[in-house]
């Protein structure tokens, strides 16, 4: 991961500004290895905050034009943080301090619980609300205490992300036809992301924002929490926070940045980060905006494994 981007000075420059920051040779770790370690989600969120940055550096180095005239950004969990440093309102090595105290609190609140992620692909029928909750009923019948199961991301129309205890999680992939749904999967990830389970990670997280020095976006940024945009200091530091146990509202908004008058055209979008699945799923949210989407390559063979955007 991030192979294709070390022809661009600004990108090399990132890592090693990075490898002084974490201590550890980052740089070396998303390139070779080994793959187990690199999904680890202690080093999977600073990975993915810096690849991404790397990658913008990349399209700053092809396409000038394109960061000079931007209005507005997104990111997808911890991809927000990225965001942000794009639109001036962190410090690259603010933002980075900040995603590794954010990472390294939320592995440690999955390691207490057995918990993980459940990709699922319904239909317009599908009862989301009802699977969730017999899903939790059926976690305190095997002795579960305050079982967590609940809708994390909102992907596109009839896709979501539920989040929670493995028995529920297990329980749903067992009944889905029970609740219409096409296709479930679990996604490779370790804990129970955007739910209360995260609950242990919003202190640290919380302390780490306290000690820097936020700024008014210089572009718009859309929140993953409610899909609007941030509007001062203050508001980012309590979403930022807010957002490690609340559901990412990204079908929301992608409609929120893409809502135009008809006839209106869009505007170009770019993706930076390991994979094209945010693409994909402004395909299947606007599939007019996508015809105006480009994809930074950050690697030489893409691998496009969908749980990439989930950590």
């Amino acid at each position: 991961m991030g192979r294709a981007l070390l022809r661009y000075p600004g990108a090399r420059a990132l890592y090693a500004a990075a490898g002084r920051v974490l201590g550890y040779d980052l740089l070396e770790l998303s390139l070779r290895g080994p793959r187990e370690e690199l999904e680890r989600t202690v080093r999977c969120q600073p990975a993915l905050y810096v690849v991404s940055l790397a990658a913008l550096e990349a399209l700053r180095h092809q396409r000038p034009e394109v960061i000079e005239n931007c209005v507005a950004a997104a990111g997808f969990s911890v991809g927000e943080f990225a965001a942000l440093v794009f639109a001036g309102a962190l410090e690259f090595e603010e933002g980075l301090l900040a995603v590794r105290a954010r990472a390294e609190a939320m592995q440690e609140a999955s390691a207490a619980v057995p918990s993980g992620m459940l990709s699922v692909l319904g239909r317009p029928q599908s009862q989301y609300k009802a699977a969730c909750l017999d899903a939790r009923e059926h976690c305190q019948a095997l002795g579960v205490e305050q079982p967590v199961c609940e809708v994390a991301n909102y992907l596109f129309p009839d896709c979501r992300v539920i989040s929670g205890h493995l028995q529920a999680l297990h329980f749903l992939q067992k009944n889905s036809s029970r609740y219409h749904f096409r296709r479930t999967r679990m996604l490779p990830v370790s804990g129970g992301f955007h739910t209360r389970l995260m609950e242990p990670a919003l202190q640290p997280l919380a302390h780490a924002l306290k000690k820097m020095d936020i700024k008014k976006p210089l572009i718009s940024v859309y929140s993953n929490v409610d899909g609007t945009k941030y509007m001062h200091a203050r508001h980012i530091q309590q979403l930022l926070v807010k957002q490690v146990v609340s559901p990412v509202k990204w079908e929301q908004t992608m409609h929120a940045i893409y809502e135009r008058r008809k006839g209106t055209e869009f505007p170009q979008t770019f993706e930076v980060g390991p994979g094209k699945q945010l693409g994909a799923i402004l395909k299947s949210c606007n599939l007019k905006a996508w015809k105006a989407y480009s994809h930074v390559e950050v690697m030489e063979e893409e691998e496009g494994e969908e749980g990439d955007l989930d950590v």
